[in-house]
């Protein structure tokens, strides 16, 4: 053991108070024997740094006196949805454009040059869902920098030589979106579990040459509001001076939204349980089962995610790390994932690569291992286990005030309660095996499964004699084309 192996224990055992000790050197006689405090944690609470600013806006202040910064994220929650699928690529470059293409006082050189004349960065970016603005700033020139958030996202200059830059990155990468397995993973997946949608819908290389910078102008204007505008804010301020220099940031923001509706159009159902294969002459098979999970706010949401730490996202303490990485050498990784999702119903999944003629096998091992954990159960420990990891996670979500700011702001436009993150805790703690049993057995069903596979499908469709596999085990094998999850259709048709 190193001294500084020894002083680290012995400063744990302090800490602690209390451990078993070898004679005479306050030392634990193994690190087994050290005894941790009891975890303690209470998160910030929200209504300690919300105001209510002119027109209803909400903004969060959250004090920081360690550095002299001021750092800001605004969020407008509202749908930028486009109405056709030919909006695509228009509305997206519009959206890099915005900062990169300048302002109309400012082009962009002039823009860069003084944003980095006093180290200070600013972005903006249309979503699917909300749009944003960041500032992070010294604090003796945040104030007036303010004045620049308003312009970049209301008066963009749509500079044509920046144009001509982003243009032809937009247009590498989607001659590049299939070059990786994940990549093919992730737009397939997105088909199978939500179809064709304005969210997922992708532009075509045909729709993007022909694009120019009038033809994003009709764009201008689009994604920023005080309607449903919230601000976080975190630094080095006086409060009353902040609110005064925000008001007047407000008041240059319109009332209501250009282009896109209110609501979301509705998502279609996901495609049938069974197997898609997405032939790709990739060197390993890439899996995705996927089925239908929760829309946040659900009571089953935490139930899930306690489920699947002990099922496959727990890391080396999870069932299928243990069986499918550790047991069976498949795969280096494996993991499941319960979706997080505001404004759709999202997904339970469990993801994983392995080599293309075990992939038939790896499938077999983890539905195996999903019907065992239905039929049997988890045990005290892993509950614990997953309890312990869950809640002691929480204050790596507040480890700077700017991400506190940000999780604030991020709040209100989600309508969480004042009381989530108390609430989160209490709601880990108090959870039984049974909740946490049935909502696994009610989402991570065997026969709900959609098992995307992406690699050469004739190697993937040969049985794994030794282990008894074959993909056509588990339902039925449909052929997956880039064809198929690139189809789009407009809304209501």
């Amino acid at each position: 053991m190193t001294i500084q192996t020894l002083a680290l224990a012995a400063a744990v055992s302090l800490a602690a108070g209390k451990t078993a000790t070898t004679p005479g050197n306050g030392i634990p006689e193994h690190y087994s024997k050290i005894v941790y405090p009891d975890f303690t944690y209470k998160p910030p609470y929200p209504k300690d740094y919300r105001v209510v600013l002119d027109r209803g806006v909400v903004a969060y202040l959250i004090p920081d006196t360690t550095l002299a910064l001021i750092q800001m994220t605004i969020l407008f929650g509202h749908p930028n949805l486009p109405a056709k699928p030919a909006d695509v690529a228009s509305l997206n470059l519009y959206s890099s454009m915005l900062k990169t293409g300048g302002t109309i006082r400012f082009t962009p050189e002039q823009l860069e040059d003084s944003l980095e004349f006093v180290a200070a960065s600013l972005g903006a970016g249309i979503g699917d869902f909300q749009s944003e603005l960041g500032l992070d700033a010294l604090k003796k020139d945040a104030y007036a920098l303010y004045d620049l958030m308003p312009e970049v996202a209301l008066q963009p200059r749509l500079d044509p030589e920046v144009f001509k830059v982003q243009k032809k990155g937009y247009l590498e990468n989607l001659h590049h979106r299939y070059d990786t397995p994940n990549g093919v993973m992730g737009i397939a997946y997105e088909h199978v579990m939500y179809g064709s949608h304005p969210s997922n819908w992708m532009a075509t290389e045909k729709e993007v040459e022909p694009l120019s910078t009038a033809k994003l102008k009709p764009w201008i204007g689009t994604g920023y509001s005080v309607k449903n505008m919230v601000i976080g804010v975190a630094g080095q301020f006086n409060r009353d001076e902040m609110i005064a220099h925000l008001n007047k940031l407000i008041a240059k923001f319109p009332e209501t939204y250009k282009n896109g509706g209110d609501s979301i159009p509705p998502y279609r159902g996901p495609d049938s349980a069974g197997v898609y294969i997405v032939d790709k002459q990739f060197t390993q098979a890439t899996i995705k089962m996927g089925a239908p999970g929760v829309k946040r706010p659900d009571p089953d949401y935490y139930r899930l995610v306690v489920a699947s730490y002990v099922f496959g996202d727990g890391g080396f303490t999870s069932r299928l790390m243990e069986k499918v990485r550790s047991n069976e050498g498949l795969a280096y990784g494996i993991d499941s994932d319960v979706g997080s999702d505001y404004y759709r119903r999202s997904t339970v999944s469990v993801s994983l690569q392995t080599k293309v003629e075990t992939g038939a096998y790896a499938v077999k091992l983890v539905l195996a291992e999903m019907r065992r954990m239905a039929k049997d159960g988890i045990t005290d420990v892993e509950l614990q286990r997953a309890k312990d990891g869950l809640i002691k996670s929480l204050p790596a979500l507040f480890d700077t005030p700017s991400s506190t700011a940000h999780i604030f702001a991020q709040g209100e436009i989600w309508k969480r309660s004042p009381e989530h993150y108390l609430e989160y805790i209490d709601t880990i703690n108090k959870m039984t095996k049974a909740e946490v049993e049935t909502a696994f057995r009610k989402y991570f069903n065997p026969d709900s499964m959609r098992i995307l596979v992406v690699g050469p499908k004739d190697q993937l469709m040969k049985p794994d004699e030794r282990n008894q596999a074959a993909l056509s085990q588990f339902g039925p094998v449909r052929d997956l084309t880039t064809q198929d999850i690139e189809a789009r259709k407009a809304q209501g048709k």
